[in-house]
């Protein structure tokens, strides 16, 4: 028995692991596929007329009118004053909820020049402060150049022989 079971896996067991493997990820990818539609749904189902909406292609805009096709769901979004732009709901990636940024600089760190010099130089003055009066400098010896080596002449075969 043990004989025939290791001759079915010797020949069919890469197979049946290919197979399971392949099996395993397809499960994977229908549970994945299946919760990116349940959330696309539930967007859909909740979307109405005046929602600020992101499409796919990065245009912004407000939904004006939600139309029933036979391809399927059609919205009219406005785009800015006078565009408006008919595309499909599978088009619209999700709600707007972004908000502008505001360039306003604090008060703390709007400094005048006068301010500004007068902590550097309080700066500088501690650093100054702090450094001890009596290091002794070392010198530092300057090197003598090294004589050039000379460079060493070839010897022939007839200097070897002699």
């Amino acid at each position: 028995m043990d004989l025939l079971l290791a001759t079915f896996f010797e020949q069919y067991g890469l197979i049946i692991i290919l197979v399971v493997g392949f099996a395993l990820m397809m499960v994977y990818y229908f549970l994945r596929n299946r919760k990116f539609q349940q959330t696309e749904n539930e967007f859909v189902n909740a979307l109405k007329v005046g929602d600020k909406v992101k499409t796919y292609s990065g245009f912004y805009g407000t939904v004006e009118k939600i139309t029933e096709t036979t391809d399927g769901k059609v919205v009219t979004l406005r785009l800015g004053e006078k565009a408006t732009v008919d595309v499909d709901i599978r088009a619209l990636m999700g709600l707007d909820h972004k908000e502008e940024v505001k360039d306003e600089p604090a008060a703390d760190q709007e400094l005048n020049k006068e301010e500004l010099e007068e902590k550097l130089t309080k700066v500088f003055d501690k650093k100054d402060e702090e450094k001890p009066a009596e290091e002794p400098e070392k010198e530092e010896k300057a090197e003598e150049p090294k004589p050039a080596k000379k460079p060493r002449a070839k010897k022939t075969k007839k200097e070897d022989k002699e």
